[in-house]
């Protein structure tokens, strides 16, 4: 029983505290007594590596050789600054020539993007699980990226592209309605 709460709990939200303030509030009321902490910590790494087990197997199956061909190009690095790391900074103002570099990942984005947007709805993954997916490829270095397994980092990346190119339609509409009334 509480095996299966926990993948309900990981299905919406994966982070670790989350987890345990939901677990802890299903015991209580379900008025179990709470395992030891060693216990608890077992049952929810179990349950945790089997949704990024079932993520890992979806994303095998629906990722062609093509398509990881456009999520590894991310990761290629081109005198020393990758794809990724370009992506990755933000705007700073609303001139001219920020908003067509906005415009340039934009467009880099929207085949990463329509993919994401065929294959995240099929996985059931939450959205605060994409956008915990999502902090953790801006988070990390193309380098370290690289040495995860294929299937986790073509999670992130994934769920970067969504949340990224999402972000970027924001600053442009943002930045239009700068220009208009300035």
């Amino acid at each position: 029983m509480l095996a299966t709460e926990l993948e309900s709990i990981i299905k919406r939200d994966t982070s670790t505290s989350f987890i345990l303030v939901e677990i802890l509030s299903f015991l209580r009321l379900k008025k179990i007594i709470r395992p030891g902490y060693t216990t608890l910590q077992d049952l929810i790494s179990e349950a945790l590596n089997k949704e990024r087990q079932r993520l890992g197997e979806s994303l095998i199956t629906k990722i062609s050789p093509e398509i990881q061909e456009q999520l590894d190009v991310l990761l290629l690095t081109d005198n020393m600054i990758s794809e990724l790391a370009t992506l990755k900074q933000d705007a700073k103002d609303f001139k001219y020539r920020i908003m067509q570099a906005e415009c340039n990942k934009l467009e880099t984005l929207r085949p990463l993007y329509q993919l994401a947007k065929s294959i995240l709805p099929s996985l059931s993954i939450s959205q605060q699980n994409i956008n915990f997916y999502a902090s953790l490829a801006h988070f990390y270095t193309v380098y370290e990226l690289r040495e995860f397994k294929p299937e986790q980092r073509n999670l992130y990346l994934l769920c970067y592209s969504w949340q990224r190119y999402q972000k970027i339609i924001d600053n442009l509409v943002d930045a239009f309605c700068y220009q208009i009334k300035h």
